[in-house]
């Protein structure tokens, strides 16, 4: 139950000439297309950092992976000036150096003009030389598109990342399963890890697989169980980035997800990534991470300044569009949240977060009847069971449901809900309480308590953890440890010191005060 310029579309990018780096083609084995990516991937991450550009994300980029788009189309859609393509092939012989050809291509395309190569060259080099191919690359399109290069920015483009090729291997591989840590979900940091990890075991001073593995803790760490020893691990991985990289974006980005996602020193790691964002403006991953702490700040206005730059910079994503639409919609300005949840819909229909978003935005403006409909009715290519599944465990919006999917949610078992034996309690806790059986409804609530209360001992800082103890000791009557459970919560996370989530954990404090009969409590603590 966890709360968790003069083109279309091209926003306000921040001034600058717009660049869009697209995937690069894979000329060799199919096997080997996650390596075109690491080079193009490279590249773009070079040019962040330098001042006068611009640079599309690669969320946004990468969906024109073998399109037959014309470029003018494509730039126009990402409202963008220039995209740089390429091909890239990576050839192996046996018993001798392999070795990689990269073609790339720098076009302009402006809305009526024609379009016009500003730059092509082919690369031959061997596979040990690809480090300084890529940042060729990146310093001659900064050259053909007349942007002058600082000594420092320079020497930061030429720098190696390692030394160690079977290394660069296992980290491009963790950038694949991860997108380069774009994506935190559970299933996607699992599969990355064990490659970041075996490339700072075959590199000790590879800076940026330190920087990505302290990521990959940090994540696990705030989306499993949070050990002791994933907390430990984030620190130390952080540490060394930042020791072999002081002045590397990369460096901050994983010291600001440390704080962030294990000390929950929300203050740390806003002034963090606001000191990385300097070095990399056009990092979206550092963007994203600075509009959540800005929220967290209470800082809308700022949060919504950097979701629309996100937005700008990354026109093609829908995470991009949902992360908009819920700050306008924390904002009250619904209209406009509604507009952006509707471009997000537009690009990803199935996308579950956006359809439960949207049904939130309808309840906000007190149209339950709308909200309903978004709730019991799966668009193409959503499974209903994972829609019902989603709206009954976030927002507790199981109430939204109909009678046939409620009854199918009570099939599911502890499994669909990746063994979160909390939620999937707290969930048939609530159902059952909904259809008039307060015997199972109890049962249920036992079984989320028991993993309410194990959370709250591996994390006493966890005010949501507490909250939803509480709300389990409240289906079971126990009054008065419920209400010292939800206060408990809303102590470590009051909304003073988390805008975003502490909402929430005062919000569960008065569902148990409903629940448990003191009704003029709970409204005193919903008035401003």
């Amino acid at each position: 139950l966890a709360w968790r310029r003069g083109h279309a579309g091209a926003g306000d990018t921040g001034g600058g000439r717009v660049v869009a780096v697209l995937p690069f083609e894979n000329l060799g084995d199919s096997a080997d297309a996650y390596f075109s990516d690491g080079v193009a991937d490279e590249v773009r991450t070079k040019l962040t950092q330098v001042s006068g550009l611009v640079v599309i994300a690669r969320g946004s980029s990468i969906q024109y992976r073998g399109t037959t788009k014309r470029p003018a189309e494509i730039a126009r859609e990402l409202g963008a000036d220039y995209l740089l393509t390429g091909t890239v092939r990576w050839e192996k012989a046996a018993g001798a150096a392999s070795r990689v050809r990269v073609s790339p291509e720098l076009v302009e395309a402006h809305p009526g003009q024609a379009e016009r190569t500003r730059w092509g060259q082919q690369f031959d080099a061997s596979l040990t030389n690809v480090f300084e191919v890529q940042a060729d690359i990146a310093t001659k399109v900064a050259d053909a598109l007349g942007v002058a290069l600082a000594d420092s920015v320079r020497a930061g483009l030429e720098a190696r990342p390692t030394t160690n090729l079977e290394a660069y291997d296992a980290f491009l591989k963790g950038e694949a399963a991860s997108g380069s840590m774009s994506a935190v979900d559970l299933v996607s940091v699992t599969r990355a890890l064990p490659y970041y990890e075996r490339a700072v075991a075959l590199d000790s001073s590879f800076q940026q697989a330190w920087a990505r593995l302290s990521q990959a803790y940090a994540a696990s760490y705030a989306n499993l169980t949070p050990t002791p020893e994933l907390a430990t691990q984030a620190a130390a991985a952080a540490e060394r980035a930042r020791r072999l990289g002081p002045s590397r974006p990369e460096s901050y980005l994983a010291q600001g997800t440390y704080e962030r996602f294990v000390l929950k020193d929300n203050v740390r790691a806003l002034a963090t990534f606001k000191s990385g964002l300097k070095l990399a403006p056009s990092n979206m991953n550092m963007i994203g991470a600075m509009a959540a702490m800005e929220q967290t700040a209470g800082n809308w206005e700022a949060s919504l300044t950097l979701a629309e730059r996100a937005a700008a910079l990354d026109p093609r994503s829908s995470n991009a569009a949902r992360r908009l639409g819920t700050t306008l919609l924390s904002l009250r300005r619904y209209p406009e949240a509604e507009s952006a949840y509707r471009r997000g819909l537009s690009l990803a229909p199935t996308d579950l977060v956006l359809i439960h978003q949207s049904a939130m935005l309808a309840l906000a403006q007190g149209d339950r009847a709308r909200a309903e409909r978004i709730a019991r009715t799966p668009p193409p290519g959503v499974d209903p069971t994972e829609l019902a599944y989603y709206f009954a465990r976030f927002e507790e919006l199981g109430w939204l449901l109909d009678d046939a999917q409620q009854r199918r949610l009570l099939e599911l078992d502890v499994a669909f809900y990746e063994g979160d034996r909390g939620n999937w309690g707290l969930v048939n806790a609530q159902l059952y309480t909904m259809r008039g059986q307060p015997a199972l409804a109890r049962a249920f609530a036992d079984t989320a308590r028991l993993a309410y209360e194990a959370g709250v001992q591996a994390a006493p800082d966890d005010g949501q953890m507490h909250a939803l103890l509480g709300v389990s000791l409240a289906f079971l009557g126990r009054r008065e440890q419920a209400i010292r459970a939800a206060e408990r919560g809303v102590e470590v996370q009051p909304m003073e010191k988390d805008a975003y989530l502490g909402p929430y954990v005062q919000l569960q404090l008065v569902r148990v005060h409903m629940m448990v009969g003191s009704k003029d409590k709970a409204v005193e603590l919903l008035k401003p």
